[in-house]
């Protein structure tokens, strides 16, 4: 039976053709700002100047949008070649970022490093770094390049080798330092799609592969509020999920800039063309701050507040559910995952379900119990349930929300952890023999 290309897949068909639509809408934007920016010239008057400053600005921006669009076409062109040419392959990576680039280092099946260089905008690359179990699918050559996406098909994105043996040699040590090439492979795209529903592990299998968390490399934080007698702006990890650190920054840029205009304002330069007048240069760092505060503001109402206003309900929730845990590590990374268990059960049980953890502040015991609440609310119409896990009296915040075992994500999340710890000898397995 032949193997399934990586564009047979439903998810990687969607996004291709996504792709194809952003860069026909991109070609269609360009060329109706081209002709208002025509249409400027010839009807707009001369005076004010702002107007032909308009019009003049609407062309380039048309010209801009239109050359986009052709060469997100031609990328759409060569990921449907790439990925007609073989399946997807399922790799553990890391991703680095520099002042040149994303780079992703890919751990190969023979036990090799492959690094690679994304080629897209900076606004994309948060979409490339690998999840919490650092898992990314890859399709192509790796001494040629090919095409990288997240588990399930999309987004999708173009990577090239690394040139440079210096650089390259620099990203295979850091990969190296990491350990990524001793970690077990994952599963694999056609393994899960074949073969038929394995249990995951038992508790047993998670408790022996569980690892305490220790912020270390970080000064002991003074214990945040409490989120059931204090505001919420109050707690450290809120503000963390609101963004109100990025409103912050903004701030602190507001006011370095509006410093500069002020001095240009109150203690001008004699040479000015007219002293008194703040310089463009000032204007525009100052109304990019004020943009960019404006921004975060958005984000923290539009996404920040949501979050933050189930978490702290899930949080206040009145019944607590005890259950057990193993605290599993992603592979690359600091990611954590609260694998809970019945409360009064054997070694022999399975997971109920699995909840996505930021860092926590403090350390945490490999295994335990933990108060779950919430079950109040749902993270988008009908999705998996917003739950807060409070262990020793305090919250461990949640990167996500809770997956049950029956459910799709829940399930194929522990597939991959079931597939990360199922090529390693468990430690009761090496005592007996």
């Amino acid at each position: 039976m032949a193997e399934a290309r990586a564009l047979d897949l439903p998810g990687t068909a969607e996004e291709l053709r996504r792709y194809r639509r952003g860069g026909l809408t991109l070609t269609a934007v360009g060329v109706l700002l081209v002709v208002l920016s025509g249409l400027g010239f010839a009807l707009l008057p001369e005076e004010p100047e702002w107007a032909v400053d308009l019009a003049g600005f609407t062309g380039v921006a048309g010209v801009l949008t239109f050359l986009f669009g052709p060469f997100r076409l031609l990328y759409a062109f060569r990921f449907r070649r790439v990925l007609a040419s073989g399946p997807w392959s399922a790799h553990l990576a890391v991703a680095v970022s520099g002042g040149r680039g994303e780079r992703v280092v890919l751990a190969g099946p023979d036990g090799g490093l492959w690094p690679l260089r994304v080629i897209a905008t900076a606004a994309r690359w948060a979409e490339v770094r690998p999840g919490g179990t650092g898992v990314l699918w890859w399709c192509g050559d790796p001494r040629k390049g090919g095409v990288l996406s997240a588990p399930g098909g999309g987004p999708l994105f173009r990577v090239k080798p690394v040139r440079g043996s210096a650089e390259r040699l620099r990203l295979v040590e850091f990969a190296e330092g990491l350990g990524l090439a001793e970690l077990p492979a994952p599963a694999q795209p056609h393994d899960a799609v074949g073969g038929g529903e394995a249990a995951p592990p038992s508790r047993a299998r998670f408790d022996a592969h569980a690892r305490p968390w220790s912020p270390s490399g970080r000064r002991p934080s003074a214990p945040e509020p409490d989120v059931r007698t204090a505001p919420w702006w109050r707690v450290r990890g809120l503000r963390r999920l609101a963004g109100l650190h990025r409103v912050g920054f903004g701030l602190i840029g507001t006011a370095a800039y509006g410093v500069l205009v002020g001095m240009d304002v109150f203690w001008p330069d004699p040479e000015a063309e007219v002293p008194g007048r703040p310089s463009v240069w000032s204007l525009l760092l100052l109304a990019a701050a004020v943009a960019w505060v404006l921004w975060s503001c958005v984000q923290v109402v539009v996404r920040g507040l949501p979050v933050v206003r189930l978490l702290v309900r899930a949080a206040l929730a009145p019944v607590p559910d005890e259950r057990r845990y193993a605290l599993v590590p992603a592979p690359v990374g600091d990611g954590l995952f609260l694998v809970v268990f019945p409360a009064h059960g054997g070694p022999d049980d399975r997971p109920d379900g699995v909840l996505p953890l930021m860092p926590p502040e403090r350390p945490v015991a490999a295994t335990g119990t933990v108060e779950l609440r919430g079950w109040l609310d749902r993270a988008g119409d009908g999705g998996d349930p917003v739950v807060v896990a409070r262990y020793g009296g305090r919250p461990l915040w949640p990167a996500g929300p809770y997956l049950e075992a029956g459910s799709r994500d829940g399930t194929e999340l522990l597939g991959e952890l079931a597939a990360l710890l199922g090529s390693e000898r468990a430690p009761e397995a090496e005592a007996q023999s």
